[in-house]
């Protein structure tokens, strides 16, 4: 089999995009095939994976096993779902950590620009992306490709902070800033103002919280907003996560902030 052969490429597909507890199950079942299986030991395989869509890519991937004229046994098939699950995983798992930085050069580092690391992360995300910023305005480029991500099937969250819950604070409103388009695309998060602190002078708390967490596999945490002066004018320093426990620990606490209600959904028209 060729290295750039569509089977494979289907194979490492499936690897990389179903759990690995689901994959493990799959190929123990691939070995245990009996010589001389039929259409009754092959439905068994999926049979038993509860997500409709896994079982749909799981099936998929047995039927153009099936057509490849016996080139590939059950229990290669199985080994090789498993080396690449596996090398998967040991990727996500290595982490890797990256300065990156808005302002002026010093001519002593070559950080990257904030703005070119945040487009890198959108423009390769396969699943998932979360947002979070106080402030958003002029940023049609991120605004665009965060819109081309929802577009090809990344489930886009973005948590905002808006003029009404903040007080309006926020002198432009977030929301708008990312257009009519990405908004009714994405599902948009705020922090309400009942359920912020508030001081003895009747000041509530802020949403100062400034990242971007892509894939639950790289996370951006930052100093910058989404703004024109802090991509452009502004000194904005921040560091780039890959791998390792940090970007889903992060996406975790966000997803739960959700589920226990502290961020809710803003209903969008």
């Amino acid at each position: 089999m060729k290295h750039d052969s569509p089977f494979l490429r289907r194979i490492v597909k499936v690897a990389v995009e179903i759990a690995s507890p689901t994959i493990e199950q799959f190929c123990d079942a691939l070995e245990r095939l009996p010589t001389g299986f039929g259409q009754v030991e092959l439905a068994a395989l999926v049979d038993g994976v509860a997500q409709p869509e896994v079982r749909a890519a799981l099936a998929n991937l047995v039927n153009e096993w099936r057509q490849q004229d016996g080139d590939v046994t059950s229990r290669e098939l199985a080994w090789a779902l498993k080396a690449a699950n596996s090398t998967d995983e040991f990727r996500r798992l290595r982490q890797r950590l990256e300065m990156v930085w808005s302002g002026p050069l010093s001519g002593a580092s070559t950080f990257r620009r904030t703005d070119q690391a945040l487009l890198e992360l959108i423009q390769t995300a396969k699943r998932s992306i979360i947002v979070v910023t106080f402030a958003a305005y002029k940023i049609p480029d991120i605004a665009s490709a965060l819109l081309d991500a929802a577009k090809r099937g990344v489930r886009i969250s973005l948590i905002l902070e808006s003029t009404e819950e903040s007080d309006r604070a926020v002198a432009f409103n977030a929301i708008a800033a990312m257009g009519a388009e990405l908004a009714r695309a994405a599902t948009v998060y705020a922090w309400p103002a009942e359920k912020r602190g508030m001081d003895s002078k009747g000041n509530r708390g802020a949403l100062h919280v400034k990242c971007a967490v892509v894939d639950e596999e790289s996370a951006l945490i930052s100093s910058a907003n989404l703004t024109e002066h802090a991509m452009n004018l502004n000194m904005e320093l921040g560091v780039l996560v890959r791998g390792g426990d940090l970007p889903r620990s992060l996406a975790q606490h966000l997803q739960a902030l959700i589920q226990r209600g502290v961020l809710m959904s803003i209903q969008r028209s």
